[in-house]
């Protein structure tokens, strides 16, 4: 595996870039839909240890932006392919609609979850992967 190909300030960026959107996602656009969704109420919203649950979060995002890049460019790359911003926005659109999407349907089927929280997050999620895609892309 060669990590010499990555841009790791890429990554640090498609790393606060998804963690921004879960932001305004989670926040002003579904914010109180995921609430009910997800079954909290305004009081543990409001008692939540909301440091810890943003650092995990940041975390999880760029854990998840490394992962991408790797597969992006760490098993090599292709001359007569070169990834852009356009094949990122693609490579990461994939990855949200045929992993993302099936994986926590799945996994809200069985819990039990409504159809709105999976779209709220099984969504998110492929923007996210997909804006992810769109900076490792363009910053190679």
């Amino acid at each position: 595996m060669d990590f010499s190909a990555i841009n790791w300030i890429a990554v640090l960026v498609a790393a606060v870039a998804f963690f921004a959107l879960g932001a305004i996602w989670y926040g002003p656009v579904f914010g109180k839909a995921w609430q009910k969704g997800v079954g909290l109420s305004d009081d543990e919203m409001k008692n939540a240890n909301m440091g810890k649950l943003f650092g995990s979060a940041f975390v999880f995002a760029l854990i998840i932006s490394v992962g991408m890049a790797i597969f992006f460019f760490g098993f090599g790359t292709d001359p007569e392919n070169p990834m852009d911003a356009t094949m990122g926005a693609m490579y990461g659109l994939m990855t949200g609609i045929f992993f993302i999407l099936p994986s926590t349907c799945m996994n809200y089927l069985f819990a039990r979850k409504s159809a709105s929280l999976m779209l709220i997050d099984s969504f998110y999620h492929i923007i996210a992967y997909t804006i992810v895609g769109i900076i490792l892309g363009a910053w190679h």
